[in-house]
């Protein structure tokens, strides 16, 4: 069965521009305008009916976090922690039970009463009656006698573009035989998939009544995802993750209690939410439509607490891959004016004593004295198996002419093997990383083999 178009030739040519222009919007870094920033904001709080709040400007998330601090400390005495040992949880247990879900629901209920709150409803409120829309319209496009291989079919068909755009992620994250795996998902080479994923689900749910129109709801849903996805774009620089990354554990408590609300999130929907009514003609609340797409051009990142609004300034530096992930090599992919930065090596965020350095001079060294597990396979990863090979002093599991597996002592949780493969009469050398499961010579040769090119790893027969 062939996919099932939901928008039109000349609807699809359009995704396009509306993309472009929120992402310019998005990663813009020219400086605020107090005024309008001021104005926008409260004009989304009194679109919402919400109490017009101070509104405050900072110059970076950073002194923003400084300011909520000062508010705080002034209303309430800190709480400080007690340590607590294992024998005293085990002998209490029920105690901390109690008070853990006490804390959570007061965090969820400081989340909601937080400032940022109008904001976020906001956005939830304009969005719902295009989401609507679109369900609605992909029920009336999708044939009432779907089979269960056509529902597996169109799951598959219909989240290619997630599939192409991860496995660029893969790629320049530093793990090319998944990204191939990925990219290699052709719809072409689905159809036995197909088939037999769908006999499955038929032989695995057999006894499940009404499943098809179980199966029917849940690809209405997939695709009402997918298809938002596909408008909005899936590549976003996570910067509400790096910034978390960046601070202690008490200033991420803070955050977690003052939600912070990034406008370049807010546009990132505003991008599917604009293509929904300009061009579908999807109802909306206009109004209310209109007081989003002026917090997205105008404001910062927001922090919020109680009646107060801090409004910080946009970044100065945004440095991106072409996944479009936070990336820097050798200085900041992103900067405040007030001096604060942010490094991260294709999405995952970095300590600055990495950040700073040109990836081409990380030492292999650094693998072995780092703790966290992610910051190692960045390292190895970035690096590269062929330096490791000629810098570390590795452990040889296992030798075959001219190809040797190795391991990684102290590499995480879980193994790192290497396969390497040495020229005669050369100095050139091929190596590749092999997945931890795989622990003999014989079969990291094959997983070669299938993932690899001739030219990125020769395996010859003899």
């Amino acid at each position: 069965m062939s996919q099932i178009q939901f928008l039109t030739l000349e609807q699809e040519f359009l995704i396009d521009t509306y993309k472009k222009k929120w992402k310019k919007i998005c990663l813009s870094t020219q400086p605020i305008e107090k005024i309008r920033a001021k104005a926008a904001v409260k004009g989304a709080y009194a679109v919402m009916g919400q109490q017009e709040p101070e509104v405050i400007f900072c110059t970076s998330p950073k002194s923003a976090l400084e300011k909520i601090q000062a508010f705080t400390s002034n209303e309430e005495t800190s709480q400080k922690n007690v340590g607590f040992s294992q024998e005293d949880i085990r002998k209490n247990f029920l105690w901390f039970f109690l008070k853990t879900a006490c804390h959570i629901i007061q965090l969820n209920r400081k989340q909601k009463q937080s400032g940022t709150g109008p904001i976020l409803e906001l956005l939830t409120e304009v969005s719902k009656k295009p989401t609507n829309q679109l369900k609605n319209h992909i029920k009336n496009k999708l044939p009432k006698d779907l089979t269960t291989q056509d529902i597996v079919e169109q799951a598959f068909l219909g989240s290619s573009p997630l599939f192409d755009a991860l496995g660029k992620q893969m790629a320049l994250g530093g793990d090319p035989s998944l990204s191939k795996n990925l990219q290699g998902l052709q719809p072409e080479n689905w159809q036995q998939s197909f088939s037999v994923t769908a006999a499955a689900v038929e032989t695995q749910l057999a006894w499940l009544p009404g499943k098809k129109f179980l199966f029917r709801s849940w690809l209405v849903k997939m695709l009402q995802g997918t298809l938002i996805a596909k408008i909005s774009g899936i590549e976003h620089p996570q910067l509400q993750e790096a910034f978390l990354c960046s601070l202690s554990s008490e200033e991420q408590k803070i955050v977690l209690e003052n939600p912070l609300t990034i406008t370049s999130d807010l546009g990132f929907n505003c991008s599917w939410l604009d293509f929904a009514i300009s061009v579908l003609n999807y109802p909306h609340l206009s109004k209310k439509w209109a007081a989003l797409q002026v917090l997205a051009n105008h404001c910062g990142w927001i922090f919020a607490m109680d009646n107060v609004c801090i409004v910080c300034d946009r970044p100065t530096k945004i440095l991106l891959d072409e996944a479009n992930q936070l990336h820097g090599e050798g200085e900041p992919a992103l900067q405040f004016a007030d001096g604060f930065t942010i490094y991260a090596h294709h999405g995952t965020p970095l300590p600055k004593h990495y950040g700073n350095i040109h990836p081409n001079q990380w030492q292999a060294q650094w693998i072995l004295d780092e703790k966290n597990t992610n910051l190692k396979k960045v390292l190895m990863q970035t690096i590269g198996a062929v330096r490791l090979c000629q810098e570390l002093s590795l452990f040889e599991v296992d030798t075959q002419n001219n190809y040797t597996l190795f391991k990684i002592e102290n590499s995480g949780p879980k193994e790192t093997y290497i396969l390497r493969k040495t020229r005669l009469g050369s100095d050139k050398i091929h190596a590749v990383f092999i997945p931890w499961h795989i622990k003999s010579l014989q079969s990291a040769m094959q997983y070669v083999s299938n993932h690899y090119s001739q030219e990125d790893f020769p395996i010859t027969n003899n």
